[in-house]
């Protein structure tokens, strides 16, 4: 339990968490225990959702519930000191960063424990058809470029907590889905059981305790996905809130060409798993793109360097020099220095005739990430900027920042995730113009909307917005975007009483505000003016929500008798964090997992019977799972894994203590199972070719397609049979070959013949 030499008071973290329909309630537990002879300060630096709504604080002291409150963030501070110096328990919660905090547990006694706990709210997003719970465990080491001299601590400091490679404390983790209609429920992070029960399914770790080393993810897919939906809740004095949900439909707008410019972090924190992960993705993204584009790939770390000096047009040739650059990049470019990068591609001469796409793939772990999205919001009218968040601790303030501030998208690859039905639905995004004139329509009722402005929303996406109803009246919200609209109906009458909906609403308007003041005031007394009354606002708004935000913490003291007070000054204890698995190339998500080796949703043992002890079953033949494992080896060689998860593979079934749906190795290899090799063959005019993974995916069909291709031509076989078989035997991954097959319908069209390959297949 310590740290060189020196007693780590915290204990373990303990997360439950409550989702019902989109909403989710979180309560992080934290337990303290001073093990030390002398009274410690304990502080502690961790992460929490990017949207979260911190509404709740408490410290147990024995039998003893202290409620912590919200207060202007310097009175809290002064609060906190003061309860210091006079002897009492302190404890005090602040928020770093939208997606960072920091405990403090002032004048912790020997051998007394403490729990803290903290609670918060946030929407859920949905990622394709799923569901995507999000629950950060770790704050992965900030690149802080350098800057002017800072008075006091560096800000740096704030983010970049102590790290050890392990730490004694760990993590029990509980997630309770009230819904009945989760039809799958898995994790790409962790090995989970589930359980089912009459109103939704429990979820726990397949470990009793894991490492806060990863960020855990669960996905789940609803029976009833984008269902637009209204909820309206009353608050306690009286006070409606609405909450209603859209999902407007994708236009099939066709592109008429864009200019693609990929930006690639390159920095030393992206070795291992996470540069490997990237590679795949741009290469993916490269084959996306249409025959109107061009495109430049920029890769970045102290400096940067790009494939050529401009954009160049779309074309074999391109695609070709663009691969073979994507295959030597390395993570070798020293820290994270987005920023000049960034501004380099955002200052370039526009193309006149291509609206300008920034496409990001980095884990964002940068301190600079107010200035960096503040520049994307800067050139919003000229750059949209799509972000891919990369790792197992991916800085999602900072992605979901940049994409939000220039009306981008967003999307997250864990290890081991399918890339590419994020890639090609990022792609949909990018291709696809989004609705720009977005506005709500209320009807008569009198509402103070959150976010004040709609975003520009893609179609086939869902767009959440929040209102305070100050009066009037209606039976349906209308969600207007260019010259289409939406309705959805909505009740006043039988509003829920308490839940989410208030809160939620709120931290939406404290957004609002922050975003006004969160760059460096420059300029007029009227901007300090207007800067000093959002303070205001978000103050006014914190204590009545009781959230936490830029402008206030959370602060309780422990009132002690004289007898119990501290009466020497507490010495400071800066709990160290573990390193998040594969940052910088330490470690890898998939070993780490071999141990466990299972992942998915459980089957639950009869209620009869104790736990069912069952072996895996090959799926395969004794002669297929050898050319099975045989790609899987070269899989890890491409990847640049290496040896550890191939032996992992070649290991024989092991006993488990409950059935799982899927091993972590199995679900690896299905993001480069043979569609994701045959997707990569694709030339840029959409055709294909006779390859060696089409020939493996045909079998015996081989010789029939060759002899028809000897008559026809080769591409224009390969092609129709292509799109045909993609049609025939993958039909349930229409979501990723989709804008491949047509790219190659319409290479198809152009040709001026038409092949009937049915008789071939």
């Amino acid at each position: 339990m310590t740290s060189s030499q020196v007693s780590i008071p915290l204990q373990g973290v303990r997360i439950e968490a409550c989702l019902t329909g989109l909403g989710s309630e979180v309560t992080v537990t934290q337990r303290y225990t001073n093990l030390e002879t002398i009274d410690v300060e304990a502080v502690y630096v961790f992460p929490l959702e990017e949207g979260a709504a911190v509404c709740g604080f408490t410290a147990r002291v024995g039998d003893r519930l202290i409620r912590g409150r919200v207060e202007e963030r310097e009175k809290a501070f002064e609060v906190y000191d003061d309860a210091m110096a006079a002897g009492h328990g302190a404890f005090l919660l602040d928020q770093e960063r939208p997606n960072i905090f920091t405990v403090s547990v002032g004048n912790l006694r020997p051998q007394q424990s403490i729990d803290i706990a903290i609670t918060y709210v946030t929407l859920l997003a949905f990622e394709g058809a799923a569901v995507r719970l999000l629950i950060p465990t770790t704050v992965s080491s900030r690149y802080v470029p350098a800057g002017p001299p800072e008075v006091g601590q560096p800000d740096g400091e704030h983010v970049n907590p102590p790290a050890q490679e392990t730490v004694p404390y760990g993590l029990t983790l509980t997630v309770e889905i009230r819904d009945t209609n989760m039809t799958q429920i898995e994790s790409p992070s962790h090995a989970i059981r589930t359980t089912p029960h009459p109103h939704g399914t429990t979820v726990t770790l397949a470990s009793e305790q894991v490492a806060l080393d990863r960020d855990f993810i669960l996905l789940m897919r609803p029976e009833d996905v984008h269902q637009p939906v209204a909820h309206v809740a009353r608050e306690a004095d009286g006070t409606l809130c609405a909450m209603v949900t859209f999902h407007p439909q994708p236009l099939g707008i066709p592109s008429r060409g864009n200019e693609v410019l990929f930006l690639l972090d390159c920095s030393g924190s992206m070795q291992g798993d996470s540069i490997a992960q990237a590679q795949r993705a741009l290469a993916l993204c490269v084959r996306a793109l249409a025959t109107h584009d061009s495109f430049n790939i920029v890769c970045f770390g102290s400096h940067f360097t790009s494939l050529w000096p401009a954009p160049r047009p779309y074309s074999q040739a391109s695609l070709e020099e663009a691969t073979q650059y994507i295959q030597q990049v390395r993570a070798d470019l020293g820290g994270t220095e987005i920023l000049a990068p960034l501004q380099h591609l955002l200052q370039m001469a526009p193309d006149p005739e291509r609206p300008r796409q920034v496409l990001i793939l980095t884990d964002g772990e940068v301190g600079n990430e107010a200035d960096v999205i503040d520049l994307c919001g800067r050139y919003a009218t000229t750059a949209r900027v799509f972000a891919f968040g990369i790792g197992a601790g991916v800085s999602e303030h900072l992605v979901r920042g940049v994409a939000r501030a220039s009306h981008g998208a967003a999307a997250f690859i864990y290890p081991g995730e399918r890339i590419e039905p994020k890639v090609l639905r990022m792609f949909g995004r990018v291709h696809t113009p989004a609705f720009k004139h977005v506005h709500i329509d209320w009807g008569s009722l009198e509402v103070e909307q959150a976010p004040a402005a709609c975003p520009p929303v893609f179609g086939g996406d869902s767009l959440t917005v929040l209102g305070r109803l100050k009066g009037g009246t209606t039976d349906k919200v209308i969600l207007h975007a260019d010259a289409h609209m939406w309705e959805v109906p909505i009740t006043l009458e039988q509003p829920e009483t308490g839940g989410p909906i208030p809160t939620l609403w709120a931290r939406h308007r404290i957004r609002d505000l922050e975003g006004r003041h969160g760059a460096p005031l420059r300029g007029s007394t009227q901007a300090h003016r207007k800067a000093d009354r959002s303070i205001a606002q978000l103050v006014e708004l914190g204590q009545r929500y009781g959230l936490l935000s830029s402008a206030t913490s959370y602060v309780a003291v422990e009132e002690r008798s004289d007898a119990d007070k501290t009466t020497t000054q507490a010495v400071l204890r800066k709990v160290p964090i573990a390193i998040t698995q594969g940052w910088h190339g330490r470690g890898s998500v998939f070993p780490s997992m071999a141990a466990v080796r299972q992942v998915g949703m459980a089957l639950p043992a009869p209620a009869s019977s104790p736990l069912l002890e069952v072996e895996f079953q090959a799926k395969a033949s004794a002669h297929d799972g050898t050319e099975q494992l045989s790609a899987k080896r070269r899989l890890t060689q491409a990847l640049g894994i290496g040896n550890t998860l191939a032996e992992w593979w070649a290991q024989p079934p092991q006993r488990i203590g409950e059935r799982q749906h899927a091993t972590t190795a199995d679900r690896l290899f299905a993001t480069a199972d043979r569609l994701f090799e045959l997707l990569m063959t694709q030339q840029a005019d959409g055709s294909f070719r006779l390859s060696p993974v089409l020939q493996q995916w045909l079998g015996q069909r081989w010789p029939a397609v060759q002899a028809a291709a000897g008559h026809h031509g080769e591409a224009l076989v390969a092609t129709a049979v292509v799109v045909a078989l993609l049609a025939r035997e993958a039909a349930n991954r229409a979501d990723e070959w989709g804008p491949a097959v047509a790219k190659a319908q319409h290479w198809l069209a152009q040709q001026g013949h038409h092949i009937a390959v049915e008789t071939l297949l």
